[in-house]
């Protein structure tokens, strides 16, 4: 039958192409009338229902795509109603199958009405079956890995052995549907016995029944470490092997795994059912397999735990032992975490050694500690610092030892080694009053990397238990640290003085040499000017009288020059030593920075440059220090001048940015070295040049414009290159974020 297209178009596709197009599609394709009755089938559908065209042509659709559903009696005849009656699309349930001749197939199909004013069905189906054996296929492994899983977690979570094999023998059993599993633990190599049993209920136990194991092909197979499936136990077993204790009880097959310890085999897992003629899957297979390796791991986990607890008894014994020299070590950690503390936090000398004598003195129960200090002669010994618990003992602070007088015992000291037990011989008087017989003495150097500085020394008439005397060089290294420590700190307190003392001396320095270079200044500023008024009133030829107008320009500009230096450097100096915020006014940049620009005109135009400006519209007025601003400009500016080649260009410009405002100065014909723009702030710095007096000055100028702009919460920057040089000088705007934005 021809298939006709059932939308309306201008150029309908031909029947030929259609039918053509309906026959190429995989799925089967079956259109029915409006009574629901079969028009028209494509090849995939015959083949697919085993019906043909012929016979298939104005039957009723259940007649031809026969359904069945294991709870719908009329499936299709209700889907059909649903499609006729709404004129939806509709599909299939899960678990509807086709009925052919042959057979079923499960199924998967829609119900689509027709379109274009045509009143039927369209249905499209294909056969599922090997979709429905791959989700069978997955849900088996995933309960199998899920059994796995539970497995190996009960193995991670339980330390008791005959619980995990419990728990595995029950969860085999409900995964498998089987009627039995058990373990069987081999007792010695051909012996062995049942220790766990899940079997189903009405059934005869086999827990605790002992089995001899011959040597059958099953038995090295298993040995082997491969899985043992017998399909039917009424056929393959022999009466002598183990495999015919199974026949006490109604069996069919069984399912034999090893369980493997290490390289020793431990037992094995053993599945039994009673449906004889069996065929374990390989999923079956796969799963006790992997669940005797799990049980492999619990066993060895069971071992370990008991060897462990093993150790524990042992090891209790151990930590008891322990305990006291943890105790002493734990004191010892006191004393020195204390004085190092103690060094950490204070410069003071005499605080750290007392802190450190007293710590040390009650850890180790001492009769005496003390610490005497060398000369840098290392002839001479002062006692400084003393520890004594006993208050009517005289204090031996002050005490001089001369250490020539004992030489045997402090040339050790000073070769750095630790006496432990000093004869008594051998000790000045003052340490040989507290060596008592049974008591004991250490001596430690104090040294460095420097040499032997001093000694620390502890007398005990009672050593105390559970307390090391080799606390006392630890302490010992730590009061090394602290003298250097202080001392350094002495000597850069000093430094610190003197640094202070030169910069009064460098500020007087400047406001004297300010002060005196001033006077004379005025002094030539009033004889400059009535040297001008006689000279411009005198009867002096016109010859000379240019000569000396052109002599008093010179003075009055090096006046001028040398006046300016002196206003940098008192201006400078005022800035260092300012520190509270500058009187501040509110200035439209937009009507102020012109004339500011326009004083700047002449002297371009006279050495032929072009000096340009412009202005951002949107710069609203801003709070500022109006002279330190005029200055910065004027500084800038003049910098420009003076450095731009006759033709060049130097243009000023201002920005509104979101929370700043910018000034950019420009001059071209000009560059800098890379290595010179850091540097062109400092004071006193001038860009090399091969003539180096060429422009004059002092290099005080972009100095001072630094401090001014610093002075003022801004930033200035430098940059240059491609024949041009640009400063760039941003600062806040009034009541936004004063961060300034990365230069």
């Amino acid at each position: 039958m021809m298939f006709t297209s059932c939308e309306p178009t201008a150029n309908p596709l031909p029947q030929d192409l259609l039918a053509s197009i309906l026959e190429s599609v995989g799925d089967g394709v079956i259109v029915t009338d409006g009574d629901g009755r079969v028009i028209g089938m494509n090849r995939m559908a015959v083949q697919l229902t085993g019906v043909p065209l012929q016979m298939a042509q104005g039957q009723m659709l259940p007649q031809v795509l026969q359904l069945a559903h294991p709870q719908y009696n009329n499936l299709l005849a209700e889907l059909m109603q649903r499609v006729f009656r709404e004129g939806v699309s509709t599909g299939l349930p899960r678990d509807t199958q086709l009925v052919r001749p042959d057979g079923l197939d499960y199924l998967s199909a829609t119900l689509a009405p027709l379109g274009g004013g045509h009143r039927g069905l369209v249905v499209t189906f294909r056969e599922i079956n090997r979709h429905r054996q791959l989700e069978d296929s997955l849900r088996e492994q995933a309960q199998r890995e899920h059994l796995v899983r539970q497995v190996a977690s009960r193995i991670h979570r339980s330390l008791d052995l005959g619980t995990i094999l419990q728990t595995a023998v029950a969860e085999i059993r409900l995964c498998l549907q089987v009627e039995r599993v058990f373990v069987c633990r081999f007792l010695r190599e051909d012996w062995g016995e049942v220790v766990h049993e899940s079997v189903a209920p009405l059934s005869t136990s086999l827990l605790g029944e002992q089995w001899l194991f011959g040597d059958g092909a099953e038995m090295r197979s298993l040995r082997r470490g491969e899985v043992v499936g017998i399909a039917d136990l009424h056929q393959d077993f022999r009466e002598s092997d183990w495999l015919g204790h199974l026949q006490r009880v109604p069996l069919g097959a069984a399912l034999v795994t090893p369980i493997f310890q290490g390289e020793r085999l431990w037992g094995l897992l053993v599945v039994t059912d009673t449906r004889r003629g069996r065929a374990w899957l390989a999923g079956e297979r796969q799963l006790v397999e992997q669940l005797a390796l799990q049980l492999g791991i619990a066993i060895d986990q069971a071992q370990l735990v008991q060897q462990l607890r093993t150790l524990n008894s042992t090891l209790e014994m151990q930590v008891q032992e322990r305990t006291a020299e943890l105790r002493q070590a734990l004191n010892a950690a006191q004393v020195l975490y204390t004085v190092t503390e103690q060094v950490r936090r204070s410069l003071d000398e005499r605080q750290i050694f007392i802190t450190a004598l007293d710590c040390l003195g009650q850890t180790l129960g001492a009769d005496y500690c003390w610490v005497a200090l060398y000369d840098e002669a290392q002839m001479q010994a002062m006692i400084a610092y003393e520890y004594l618990p006993n208050p009517n003992l005289p204090s031996t602070v002050g005490t001089q030892i001369d250490l020539g007088h004992h030489r045997e015992l402090y040339q050790r000291l000073l070769d750095g080694e630790v006496w432990h037990y000093p004869p008594v011989e051998l000790l000045p008087p003052v340490y040989a009053q507290f060596r008592g017989a049974g008591g004991q003495m250490v001596l430690a150097p104090i040294m460095d990397d420097q040499g032997v500085i001093g000694e620390l020394g502890v007398a005990l008439a009672r050593p105390q238990q559970g307390v090391s005397v080799d606390l006392v060089p630890q302490v010992a290294n730590q009061c090394a640290i602290a003298i250097r420590q202080a001392r350094l700190y002495q000597q850069s307190r000093a430094q610190v003085v003197e640094l202070e003392r030169l910069h009064r001396l460098k500020d007087d320095f400047l406001s004297t040499v300010s002060h005196e270079l001033r006077t004379p200044l005025s002094n030539m500023k009033l004889a400059l000017k009535m040297f001008g008024l006689t000279l411009r009133k005198g009867n002096i030829n016109a010859t000379k009288q240019a000569k000396l107008l052109q002599y008093l320009e010179i003075l009055e500009q090096e006046y001028e020059r040398e006046a300016q230096l002196i206003q940098d450097l008192l201006h400078l100096r005022q800035l260092d030593t300012t520190q509270g915020p500058l009187p501040q006014v509110t200035l439209d940049v937009q009507q102020w920075l012109p004339g500011v620009v326009q004083r700047f005109t002449s002297q371009a135009e006279q050495k032929g440059l072009h000096l340009t400006y412009t202005l951002d519209p949107e710069l609203p007025q801003v709070a500022v220090h109006l002279f330190s601003l005029e200055r910065v400009i004027t500084e800038l500016l003049t910098n420009a001048l003076k450095y731009t080649p006759l033709d060049g260009t130097i243009h000023l410009a201002t920005q509104k940015l979101p929370d700043h405002w910018q000034i950019q100065v420009t001059n071209t014909g000009v560059e800098i070295p890379p290595p010179e723009l850091e540097r062109i702030f400092e004071r006193f710095y001038r860009v090399p040049r091969s003539d180096p007096w060429e422009h004059g000055g002092m290099g005080l100028g972009l100095a001072l414009v630094r401090r001014l702009v610093a002075h003022l919460g801004g930033t200035i920057t430098a940059s240059s290159g491609q024949g041009q040089t640009q400063f760039q000088v941003i600062f806040p705007l009034a009541g936004a974020d004063h961060s300034l934005p990365p230069g």
